[in-house]
């Protein structure tokens, strides 16, 4: 068994870690715990406290022997480590060797907090204390807290919600002494209790632990390997985040598990990620579970607003972001392509897939039905964004300045929820002016040249819409899917419904999105049509919809030239030919009109493989190296050992915006398996093999669960190209090379 833990260290920039299960992320550097979306900062485990010398997916060393905060030594330990388990327990480890020709006596206290009642634990027990709280006003189930020690403690006091433990060892001349200290925190008390035993009574406690999650790297995901470095650990990095986030205990609207945004921010579960980037990559792990969980958790008829998918599902409940709301309060759906992902996954794994199905199809059908009722105000299949552009998850892009700079402009200066009412009217009129200097706009916009005039326009317009092609291209694919999903119902008119939805939407994109002259996909007005002339990176999801077709090849020219997208680390999400782009940088008005986010690059980049294998072979080279460069973005200066998975990431230098969050809104393990290793899920019977020659020297990717059957797709340059399927050689050629294997 590879030790994907000791691969993944090396480093001191990371600064917390995590179990998943119920959310569990300590931080050490800011002394902090949170489980599932309710922060305790400052003395639930500040024992645990300190800056970090060395970083691994299941331990950090700390710089300082002795906490900063929480704990007293009468002699300085040498090493302090804390580490976090897959069950839900941090733990401390500290070690003092004796190197006098005398014993020695140490004393140890810790001082801490225990959220709720305390109570003392059994003396038989390694638990010392409990404590349990409801989790909270809104989600009232018990949270317990259990700590316990691999030594007794001499005396333990407590008060309210704080505690005081005092330990004693004696070490014998040249021995050496280990003192744990772990907390559980979960919401069944004898898991709790049994994880607590289980860890307490481990001789060899950091290496048990450490030999629990690399039993998962092995046991759980697909193996891979390649002959570039930065692609294979980057794999394994963004499995460790993935797993980070996903929530397993039930607990309010979490019915089931379901990852988070972030990890220790952005910690809600957001339709906009969860319910399709992550069971994008969900899919590949060999039980399926997490993926079918995540779509459930979404679509679960509690966690629907109206009949359609929330925009946040948090533990109290869902929606609530002011972010998301319109101007009568009414909470907007986040743009996802969620049923198109959950049929993805089905592909992967038909027969668990279809067991959720039955599940989920009343309410599939239901937030379906919402598209042409909240997003296509002139019926026309093509779908918009509104009543801002928050609902696109792309705030304040140059696109959405087009047609209603104004509305958009203003919220972004004064606030999301900004009500003018003339008490700043010169200082609005003063940023009116500014917004014509550093914005492109409708040649036939009509500026006002007073502040009634301003206001009037600012109310007129403060639900304008804009068609755009991402949400339209999600629409088509969610479509698609619906009606092979209706199909496998043995719903025939549902799926002709469903089908001519989506033929609508796709003759629309290219009858009325597609600008030949411009070779570009637009964004449009409704109702007129006219497009937002501003090129815009989510332009490139005809190709991730597999909408593009030959004819549409020459837009990739724009993503592809230096004066536009091609950046050294593609592709920023505003082009480098915007006529005001130097005035719009020095406006400050940069959130989605300047950095390369991984949120529509993946698109991208992926839509780009679809074009080379199916459009033209040509693309190949440019491809790759679109690819490539999408990948050694996520390594902060280059350095193979720092991994980062940020929210976005300067175009020109790869330095990441909020590096520690390891946001989760991307796919990239999707890209390895369906376009490198080449498997390509569909509905049928073949298992179809298509690989992209990345110019690699090897690549082998393993112990893929695909359709009941266990797939390796190994290739040496001098070797030659194996695909092995349920242990037996099913294509051997001397080349890369598109393969179809009945199954």
């Amino acid at each position: 068994m590879r030790d994907i833990c000791d691969y993944l260290s090396g480093r001191s920039d990371k600064t917390f870690l995590g179990s998943g299960n119920i959310g569990l992320v300590v931080q050490p550097a800011k002394a902090r715990v949170v489980f599932v979306q309710r922060w305790h900062e400052g003395g639930l485990c500040d024992w645990a406290a300190g800056s970090v010398r060395s970083w691994a997916p299941d331990q950090i060393v700390l710089n300082e022997p002795e906490s900063p905060v929480g704990m007293r030594c009468s002699v300085r330990p040498f090493t302090r480590q804390v580490l976090v388990t897959r069950d839900d327990v941090v733990g401390m480890t500290l070690d003092w060797q004796n190197d006098t020709a005398e014993s020695l006596e140490v004393e140890v206290t810790f001082s801490g907090q225990l959220p709720g009642t305390i109570r003392r634990g059994e003396k038989a027990e390694s638990v010392v204390l409990y404590a349990v709280t409801p989790y909270s006003d809104q989600a009232p189930q018990p949270l317990h807290f259990a700590l316990a020690a691999s030594l007794p403690p001499q005396q333990a006091t407590w008060h309210s919600e704080t505690y005081e433990l005092v330990f004693r060892l004696t070490i014998e001349p040249g021995a050496t002494s280990q003192l744990t200290l772990l907390l559980g925190i979960g919401l069944n008390l004898p898991d709790i209790e049994t994880s607590l035993r289980r860890w307490t009574q481990t001789a060899d406690l950091h290496t048990a632990v450490r030999h629990d999650w690399n039993r998962w790297f092995d046991q759980a995901i697909p193996q891979f390997q390649c002959s570039d470095p930065y692609f294979e650990k980057l794999y394994y990095y963004r499995w460790w985040s993935l797993y980070t986030k996903m929530i397993f205990a039930r607990v309010g609207h979490f019915f089931y598990p379901v990852p988070r945004e972030g990890t220790i921010a952005f910690d809600g579960c957001v339709s906009y990620s969860g319910a399709c980037i992550s069971v994008d990559e969900l899919r590949w792990m060999r039980d399926p579970a997490w993926a079918f969980a995540t779509t459930q958790t979404f679509f679960a008829p509690e966690n629907l607003n109206d009949g359609y998918l929330a925009n946040h599902i948090w533990a109290w409940g869902i929606d609530g972001d002011e972010s998301n709301e319109d101007r009568l309060g009414r909470a907007v759906p986040y743009h996802n392509y969620a049923a198109a992902a959950f049929y993805g996954a089905l592909l992967v794994h038909p027969r668990e897939g279809q067991q959720t199905l039955a599940h989920i199809w009343p309410q599939l059908c239901s937030n379906l039905a919402s598209y042409p009722r909240l997003f296509d105000i002139d019926q026309d299949g093509l779908y918009e964004t509104y009543p801002w552009s928050n609902s696109a998850g792309q705030e304040w892009a140059a696109r959405y300045l087009y047609f209603d700079p104004i509305p958009e402009i203003l919220r972004y200066e004064r606030g999301r929820t900004y009500a003018p009412d003339g008490s700043q009217a010169a200082e609005d009129m003063e940023l009116v002016q500014k917004i014509r200097e550093s914005v492109v706009t409708d040649p036939d916009i009509v500026w006002p040249e007073t502040a009634v005039q301003l206001y009037r326009l600012y109310y007129g317009t403060q639900d304008h819409r804009l068609a755009t092609v991402d949400q339209s291209t999600y629409a088509y694919a969610n479509f698609r899917a619906a009606a092979h999903l209706a199909h496998l119902l043995n719903e025939t008119a549902v799926a002709q419904r469903y089908t001519q939805l989506a033929e609508q939407t796709r003759q629309q994109i290219c009858a009325v999105m597609w600008n030949p002259e411009d070779t570009f996909f637009y964004d449009v007005r409704p109702i007129s049509h006219q497009p937002a002339r501003v090129k815009s990176v989510t332009g490139f999801y005809v190709f991730w919809a597999k909408i593009a077709g030959e004819k549409h090849l020459p837009m990739l020219q724009h993503l592809f030239n230096p004066a536009m997208f091609w950046a050294s680390y593609p592709l920023p999400s505003l082009p480098f030919d915007y006529e005001k782009y130097d005035a719009l940088q020095a406006a400050g008005w940069t959130y989605w009109n300047y950095a390369t986010w991984p949120r529509t690059t993946c698109h991208a980049v992926d839509g780009v493989l679809w074009a080379t294998k199916t459009l033209d072979p040509a693309l190949t080279t440019q491809a790759v190296e679109l690819l490539n460069r999408y990948t050694h973005m996520h390594f902060t200066d280059g350095d193979i050992n720092r991994p980062t998975i940020a929210e976005r990431y300067d175009p020109h230098t790869a330095v990441p915006f909020f590096a520690e969050l390891d946001y989760n809104h991307s796919t990239w393990i999707d890209l390895i398996i369906q376009h490198i290793a080449g498997l390509t899920p569909h509905d049928g019977d073949e298992l179809i093999i298509d690989p992209v020659d990345m110019g690699w020297e090897a690549f082998a990717l393993r112990h893929i669960r695909y359709r009941n059957h266990d797939i390796d797709i190994e290739y040496h340059r001098d070797q030659g190209f194996t695909v092995y399927v349920d242990g037996q050689i099913k294509v051997s050629a001397a080349v890369l090379q598109k393969s179809v294997v009945p199954l």
